[in-house]
């Protein structure tokens, strides 16, 4: 036997809209912002909120591989540059603003130019996460998009998938090991295996069928998950919990909808979703940097309690949310003209 054909029913039609999808973004913005609020009160870190971050991945996997795969390149590129660049500069400015405000401090200008291009997670340690860390992000996600575009007509083939995945995993933990990036290694590389799980996720649910080939490839593109695991000591620990949390979701969701408190739940996963990039690039400075700013300039308090910095969380929460939802509806209203230009927006929700 040499290959083997996956077929999965039903389908889900290219573009439609999939409101787990958004439930999900909610949850997984939840989570990651749960997890840097145990870190500012000191809580130990039982729950792992920080696996959000792969369930993020996996959703952006999943929706390119439903919804872009016969999308013309410049398209492609147009609607993601359009969804990641401007809120990012916005969040980048601001706090480029804010350090030198309020601490005095000024990136360099190699450290502002490769933030503003978004290469900063592959470049020097000290670039990875100094301006804001959840920005180490934007370069996994930029890598992402760029080779998706280049094997997102080879979908069906999913052990040319697997092996990608396997060399870049490989390689990008070779390379932050050899130079001493940890930052890198232990936030970037070892997730890029969620995002292609979330490709073959939405390969297989947009076409229905896929095909895993036992040849070279699949066997190559395996071992170097062996590779890294044994002769780098390093583990891919969080994409099967992320695919876990995923999945029991969408059995859990089922039993929400029968009930009203439940579709309330729901809903406010979902319009927490619609807004959790921008929730994702604000959060942290506001909940930990000028939480502590607040008591020692303002207040003259240099040792706040656990429940004083918890106080500041909800206040730089408040603010995060009203900044992400000005921002996303501006973004929204400013794109809105080019995107029906381009054919539309995407279906609506499907219940």
């Amino acid at each position: 036997m040499r290959s083997v054909r996956i077929n999965l029913t039903p389908r889900v039609a290219p573009g439609q809209r999939i409101d787990a999808v958004d439930e999900l973004k909610g949850l997984a913005i939840a989570l990651i912002v749960l997890y840097h609020g145990e870190g500012i009160v000191g809580i130990p870190n039982a729950l792992h909120g920080e696996i959000g971050v792969d369930i993020f991945l996996i959703l952006s996997g999943f929706t390119l591989a439903m919804n872009s795969v016969e999308m013309p390149i410049g398209r492609f590129f147009l609607r993601r540059f359009s969804r990641i660049y401007p809120a990012y500069w916005l969040a980048l400015g601001l706090f480029i603003w804010m350090q030198r405000r309020f601490f005095g401090a000024t990136p360099g200008w190699e450290d502002i130019w490769q933030h503003v291009v978004g290469i900063h997670g592959f470049s020097r340690p000290a670039y990875f996460s100094d301006i804001s860390e959840p920005f180490w992000f934007i370069s996994m996600i930029l890598a992402a998009y760029l080779v998706f575009a280049c094997i997102r007509r080879r979908l069906d083939n999913l052990s040319l998938v697997i092996a990608v995945a396997g060399a870049l995993t490989l390689l990008a933990t070779i390379l932050y090991q050899d130079n001493h990036h940890t930052g890198g290694l232990i936030e970037l590389a070892v997730r890029i295996p969620s995002f292609f799980a979330g490709v073959i996720a939405g390969r297989l649910l947009c076409a229905g069928t896929a095909e895993i080939r036992f040849n070279l490839v699949l066997g190559l593109g395996l071992l170097c998950f062996y590779y890294q695991t044994f002769f780098r000591s390093t583990a891919n620990n969080y994409t099967l919990p992320a695919i876990g949390i995923v999945a029991t979701w969408l059995g859990l969701r089922r039993l929400l909808v029968g009930s009203r408190e439940g579709r309330t739940t729901l809903a406010a996963f979902s319009l927490l979703g619609l807004i959790s990039y921008e929730v994702y690039l604000f959060h942290l400075p506001f909940i930990r940097d000028y939480n502590t700013y607040f008591y020692a300039h303002v207040l003259d308090n240099l040792a706040p309690t656990h429940l004083q910095l918890l106080r500041g969380i909800f206040g730089g929460l408040a603010v995060t949310l009203a900044i992400s939802v000005a921002v996303h509806a501006a973004l929204e209203w400013a794109w809105s003209p080019f995107r029906f230009r381009a054919g539309g927006r995407l279906a609506p929700a499907q219940g």
